[in-house]
Parts: structure tokens; C-alpha cells; sequence
């Protein structure tokens, strides 16, 4: 059973940073669909309201991931070498101040708001990088795929409960609210990390001892710092472990991956409101914004669901069944992504009825939910040392969606093409499928379960320069 064996308080902290992540999702896509009512749709509204071009309002969605690739390697990295309760702190806080401004910065330009939400992505860019070194310390490795599906699902949670909350407050008191109690919520979250979280459970002051011994005995062997030094060796630096993880095969599997999932993920993320917006038009069915958010977020409230049920499946297969991780990693990752490559495509043919459209989209975006227990949990495999910088990479590179999901829907529905606007969106979804299912096929026949070179390559103090002066390196 989850809380019977070795003491709770990691459940405790896995509860703390699952809400942290539905925070953090909150403060992103906060502005996806406040944007509906900023924008207007030809009605009249007693709230302010712009005149902003197709063009600018898809600038404004794909702005905060211009900033949210930056410090993807980098985020991870600070996190493994000063912590991520710092790391994520800082990021939190940082992006909760952004949001109160950006109702006084949408009055100004819409260009203000593009440059304040790539700072807000730039801010925010740590965060997921920074959760494997944290994870690792924190949950033995029979509990992994459940803390990992646990603390991912707080990223599901988030449009599950923000659309429809951005819905009751836009009905009722207009979109400015909904930064400032967006803001409200993280800040008291910002509160609770700071007094009951720490970096492992051998610092942490709320932890029984006995829990502490369960959690050191079971999980991987990590280089501790000063064994490294004892040994004459050190960490060497972010651009010599970079270059050493972009040049593996492996690490290029799980990107695949990554962007394959976060392309399907910002289609219906950044996009959804409007698509649904769209299909309640074209059946002749207007939905008032609370009933908007209610069908938009269908799918992800079915992938938290699914995220549950396949973090507590993955570890029993391999516990109780005693499957091989990488055969079960194999398996997950074809949950994720085939499913959702079929319905995606048949979405976009049934779209003069919205809530059948919704069913299907739901139907196969809850397989996305596995992600937890697929290419993610491939990482710890391949990394337990360098996680973060390893989940920084393969993040920032899926982010890459996000940036350009809006400004590629924009130019297939009402660019220079010429496309109608329903031909328009089915090309759109049915690029999901493509990436789905190619990346599917990598996975099946290159993911790898062994710890790879770039994870145990050191500096050696004692050589570092040589009599040219140039450093040499070795590998432990």
C-alpha cells in the first residue's frame, strides 16, 4: 500500500510539490484563456477590452515559451548543484510578481505582455529540470513512478481546475481577476515550500529518522560530493557534460519523445479554448465562458486520472512482476502516444458536434497520462547523477512546441495559405499524429536502461592542466 511501508512525509512533500506544479501551470496558461474575453469575439463586454490582430494574440500565447527554453540546462543544473527548493522558489515567486502586472502591461501594448511573459517563461524555465535531483533524494526507487506520477499530475491538475475557475471569474468579475487570484493562490504556495520542504530527507527537520533510513536504503547509489574529492575528482562543468549528453543517441530518443508529447499537450493547451470557441460557433452553439473551460478541460482531467492508474501499475509490474524497466518504459511510451496519434486526426472531422468532438479528444489524450511512467522514468535510468541537466535538455527541446504551436496555428487558419479555417485546424492536429507516432517507433527500438558515460564522467583534480595548460579529464 502507498503510506504502509517506512513513514508518510514523502507523501506529504510529493502532495506539497504536486501543487506547487498546478501552481506553476496555473501562472502559465492563465493568459490562454483570459485571452478569449481580453480579445473579445464581436460582442460587448463591460470589462476592457483590446483590438488586437490574429497575429499579435498568437505572439502573446507562443511569448512565454520564447523565455521557457532558455534556462532549461541550466535550471536543472543549478538545481543538482545548489537545490531545488531554492531553484524552484526563486522561479515561483518571480513569476507570481510578473503576474500581477499584466493586467496594467495589456492596457499599455500588446507587446508589453510579450515581453513581460517571455520573462515570466524565462523565470518558470526551471522548473520541471529542476524535480529529478530533488526526486531522487526524496523517493526510493520501488516508489518512483508513483512520486514522479504524483508530483507530474499536479501539471494535469492545472488546466483542470484553472480553465473553469478563469471561466467563473471572467462571468463574473471580468479577466483582470484572474491574474490577480491566480497570483493570490501561488504565493501562499511559495509560503508552504518555504517552510516544510528541504532538499533531502537528512535535512529536513520534519522527517522521523526512521523514514530517513528507508529512503537512503532504497534508493540508487548517487556521487556524493565529498567522496569525489576523497577520490581527487570534481563536477566538471555544464558545457563539458552538455556536449557529452547532445551527442548521445539515447538522449535524442527521449527528446523525440518529449516533443512529441508537449506538441499534443500545447495543441489543446494553448489552443484549446479557442478551437473550442470555434467549434461551438461553427455548430451554431454559443458557450458561455464557464461552459468553455468545462469542455476544454475534459481531457485533462481523464490524463490525471490515467496518471495515476499508470504510476501504480508501472511499479507493480516491474515489483511484483518482475518485468524489465526498459520493457515497461517500451510499453507506456506506446500508451502515450498512439492512442492520442488516432483521435487527434478524427477530432478534426467531427467538429459540427462539440461535445462528441470533446468525447474523442478526451478518449485518447487520457493515454497521455503514462508519460509519467515512460520516457521520464527512462532519465533516472540513464542519469541518476545529472537528471536535471538531462531532463533540461530533453524539456527545453519538447518546449519548442510551445513556441511554435500558436504561431503555426495562426498561419494554417487564417494565414497567407488560403486554407479554410476548419482545413486549417485538422492540418494542425493531424501534425500531432505525425510526431506521435515517429517518435513512438524511436523509442521502441533505441531507448536504453543503463547508466551512460556522460553520467559518471568527472574532472580529475589533480590533472587539470597538463604542461600545455589544457585539462584533462577522466571517467569514473
Amino acid at each position: 500500500m502507498l503510506l504502509s511501508t517506512g513513514g508518510y512525509f514523502r507523501w506529504i512533500i510529493s502532495l506539497i510539490l504536486f501543487l506547487g506544479i498546478f501552481c506553476n501551470y496555473m501562472l502559465r496558461i492563465h493568459i490562454d484563456f483570459a485571452i478569449i474575453q481580453m480579445v473579445g469575439n464581436g460582442t460587448e463586454s463591460k470589462y476592457p477590452q483590446y483590438d488586437w490582430t490574429p497575429l499579435e494574440k498568437s505572439w502573446v500565447l507562443g511569448s512565454y515559451f520564447y523565455g521557457y527554453i532558455l534556462l532549461q540546462v541550466a535550471g536543472g543544473r543549478f538545481a543538482e548543484i545548489y537545490g531545488t527548493k531554492i531553484v524552484l522558489g526563486v522561479s515561483m515567486l518571480s513569476s507570481v510578481v510578473i503576474t500581477f502586472l499584466i493586467p496594467w502591461l495589456a492596457s499599455l501594448s500588446p507587446w508589453a505582455v510579450v515581453a513581460v511573459r517571455i520573462l515570466q517563461g524565462l523565470f518558470l524555465s526551471p522548473t520541471f529540470p529542476s524535480l529529478p535531483p530533488f526526486t531522487v533524494k526524496w523517493s526510493p526507487i520501488t516508489d518512483r513512478s508513483k512520486f514522479v506520477s504524483i508530483t507530474q499530475s499536479g501539471g494535469v491538475l492545472g488546466p483542470i481546475l484553472t480553465f473553469p475557475l478563469c471561466g467563473l471569474i471572467m462571468d463574473h468579475a471580468g479577466w483582470e481577476m484572474v491574474f490577480y487570484i491566480t497570483g493570490a493562490i501561488s504565493l501562499v504556495w511559495c509560503l508552504i515550500w518555504a517552510i516544510f520542504v528541504s532538499d533531502s530527507p537528512e535535512t529536513n527537520r520534519w522527517i522521523s529518522k526512521s523514514e530517513v533510513d528507508f529512503i537512503s536504503a532504497g534508493r540508487e547509489q548517487l556521487v556524493a560530493r565529498k567522496e569525489l574529492e576523497l577520490e581527487g575528482k570534481a563536477e566538471p562543468n555544464l558545457v563539458q557534460i552538455f556536449v557529452r549528453m547532445i551527442v548521445s543517441r539515447s538522449v535524442w530518443v527521449v527528446m523525440s519523445c518529449d516533443f512529441a508529447y508537449c506538441w499534443g499537450l500545447y495543441a489543446l493547451l494553448v489552443m484549446g479554448p479557442t478551437f473550442v470557441e470555434f467549434i461551438s460557433l461553427e455548430s451554431g452553439k454559443q458557450l458561455t465562458y464557464t461552459e468553455n473551460a468545462l469542455l476544454t478541460t475534459l481531457p485533462f482531467l481523464a490524463q490525471f486520472i490515467f496518471c495515476q492508474i499508470f504510476g501504480f501499475l508501472s511499479d507493480y509490474l516491474v515489483e511484483a512482476k518482475h518485468w524489465h524497466r526498459i520493457k515497461t518504459q517500451k510499453l507506456f511510451v506506446t500508451l502515450e502516444l498512439l492512442p492520442p496519434a488516432v483521435t487527434t486526426i478524427a477530432m478534426g472531422f467531427i467538429t459540427t458536434d462539440p461535445l462528441l468532438c470533446i468525447i474523442v479528444m478526451t478518449a485518447g489524450f487520457a493515454f497521455t497520462g503514462a508519460c509519467g511512467s515512460a520516457q521520464i522514468q527512462n532519465i533516472f535510468l540513464q542519469a541518476p547523477n545529472r537528471a536535471g541537466t538531462f531532463l533540461g535538455i530533453s524539456n527545453g527541446f519538447g518546449n519548442f512546441a510551445g513556441a511554435l504551436i500558436p504561431v503555426i496555428c495562426n498561419w494554417l487558419t487564417h494565414g497567407s495559405l488560403g486554407l479554410e479555417e476548419l482545413t486549417g485546424w485538422r492540418i494542425f492536429f493531424a501534425s500531432a499524429t505525425v510526431f506521435y507516432v515517429v517518435a513512438c517507433i524511436l523509442f521502441s527500438f533505441f531507448a536504453v536502461d543503463t547508466q551512460q558515460p556522460f553520467d559518471t564522467f568527472y574532472v580529475d583534480k589533480s590533472h587539470r592542466n597538463n604542461k600545455n595548460g589544457e585539462m584533462t579529464h577522466n571517467s569514473a
